[in-house]
This record gives structure tokens, sequence and C-alpha cells, in this order.
């Protein structure tokens, strides 16, 4: 008759029972709340002891007070168009910010027209160089850092095995379309490897650090189409920089390979 048991006996606490433990959970809650303010307040006596106590006294010393602060250093951790922004406005925001730059700062020189490492270097004269931005035919922009040749030989060797995985998967492929996307994939990647020559013409920006004068020079060369000045003269190891590159005309990294 009671499958599940008979619940005619069920023993439920009555409500008298649930209002006694109620009351127990409500004393125990009361004294943990004064234990609390207790220890606050003989925490906040204790301190005002302490702060109330004679200093020491302080040897006389020179009056002239050296800052105890340690300064923080600002560094320059982004600088360049992201993409996708209109050209012309960044191109005049970026001038007003070098004709109203006074004073020493990092800065991104993009060139008119593509330059071998030799002519870049030399545009630039006496300032020093931070990072070379390059692409070569068929690749995106990228900052160089180190010696141009050892970075051309790892890309090489990177776009040599993208390459070659993306050759595997082409017998995998059943879909028309995806098929002839990943041949003419192999077919960009293999002429763009014969494009990392590091004294070719890759070179479409160089990063430099240098006073306003000598920057706001730069800018007003024919041969130098955008000066962008960054906030600070320092710059953080993993910074990223950004220019812009000939065939970006109406939007920045459209198109984002440089064409072949």
């Amino acid at each position: 008759m009671y499958p599940y048991g008979d619940t005619r006996y069920d023993t439920r606490p009555a409500p008298d029972e649930a209002d006694e433990r109620a009351a127990r959970w409500t004393l125990r809650l009361l004294a943990g709340a004064v234990f609390v303010v207790v220890l606050a307040a003989t925490l906040l006596f204790s301190l005002r002891a302490l702060h109330d106590l004679p200093s020491p006294p302080v040897a006389a010393g020179p009056t002239d007070a050296q800052p105890t602060a340690t300064t923080v250093a600002t560094v320059v951790t982004d600088l360049g168009p992201q993409a996708g922004v209109d050209v012309a406005t960044y191109v005049q925001n970026r001038r007003t910010a070098l004709a109203a730059t006074h004073d020493e700062r990092v800065a991104v020189v993009s060139l008119a027209k593509y330059a071998t490492e030799a002519q870049a270097r030399a545009l630039v004269g006496p300032l020093p160089v931070v990072a070379l931005l390059v692409a070569p035919p068929g690749v995106g922009p990228g900052a160089v850092t180190g010696d141009l040749a050892t970075w051309a030989k790892a890309q090489v060797a990177s776009t040599q095995s993208d390459q070659d995985e993306i050759k595997k998967l082409i017998p995998t492929v059943d879909d028309p379309a995806f098929k002839s996307f990943y041949q003419s994939e192999v077919d960009r990647l293999g002429k763009a490897i014969k494009n990392f020559a590091p004294d070719g013409a890759i070179v479409f920006g160089v990063v430099v650090r240098g006073g306003a004068a000598p920057l706001q020079a730069l800018g007003a060369r024919p041969d130098v189409r955008m000066v962008d000045v960054g906030e600070f003269a320092q710059v953080d190891p993993k910074a990223a920089f950004r220019g812009l590159r000939p065939e970006e005309v109406a939007k920045a990294n459209d198109p984002p390979l440089r064409p072949l």
C-alpha cells in the first residue's frame, strides 16, 4: 500500500523544535559578531598605542632632502596604426603630434617606397635604429630588431615548413574550392621563399630614437611618408611596431600581404 515507505509516521521536527534550532543559530552568530567587534577594538587600541610612542631621536644631517620615491620608467609598448584605420586621417594626426614634439622620442619612420637595409639606414642618418619594418613580396609586415640576414634565414625555414604542411593536406581534401585555395597558398609560399633576400628592397619603415628637431626634419623629407612619434624615448623589449607600407592607401593593413 505504501511502496515508498509509510509517510504516516514521518518524524518531521515540530514547529517549536524549528524555532529552538533557529534561536540557537542566532545566538551563535551573535556571539561570533561580538568576538569580531572585540578583536577589532583591541587591534585598534594597540595600533594607537604604538602610534603614540615617542619617536626615536633623529641625528642631525644635511638639510637637502633626497627624494625617496622610486621613479617608474615609462616606455613605448605599442606604436603605429591599427588595422582598418583610415590612412589619411591617421597621417594628418601624426603630423600634428610630430610638430608638437619638443623632446627625445621613439618614432616609426614609414618610407615612401620600399628600400634596402642600407638605403633605409642611410636615410635616417645617425639616429639610433631600434628596429626595421619589413615586408617581402607575398608576405605580411614584420619588425626585425636583430640581424636581417638571420631573420631572413629563419623565415625561409618557417615558410618552407608551412608549405610542406599544406602540400600534405591537398590529397585529403575533396572540396574543389578548398583544394584550389590550398594550391594557391602553396604557390604563394613558394614565391615568398625566393623573396626573403636580406639585401633586397623589403624595408618599408625604420624605428628610431631621436630628438624633436631630427625627427621633424625626417618628416619633411619627400622620401618619408610619415614619422609616427611615440610618447616616450624608451622602448619595451616586447614592443609592437607598425608602419604604413606604400600599398596601404585607404586603410591600414589593407592589403594584409605585400602584393607579389
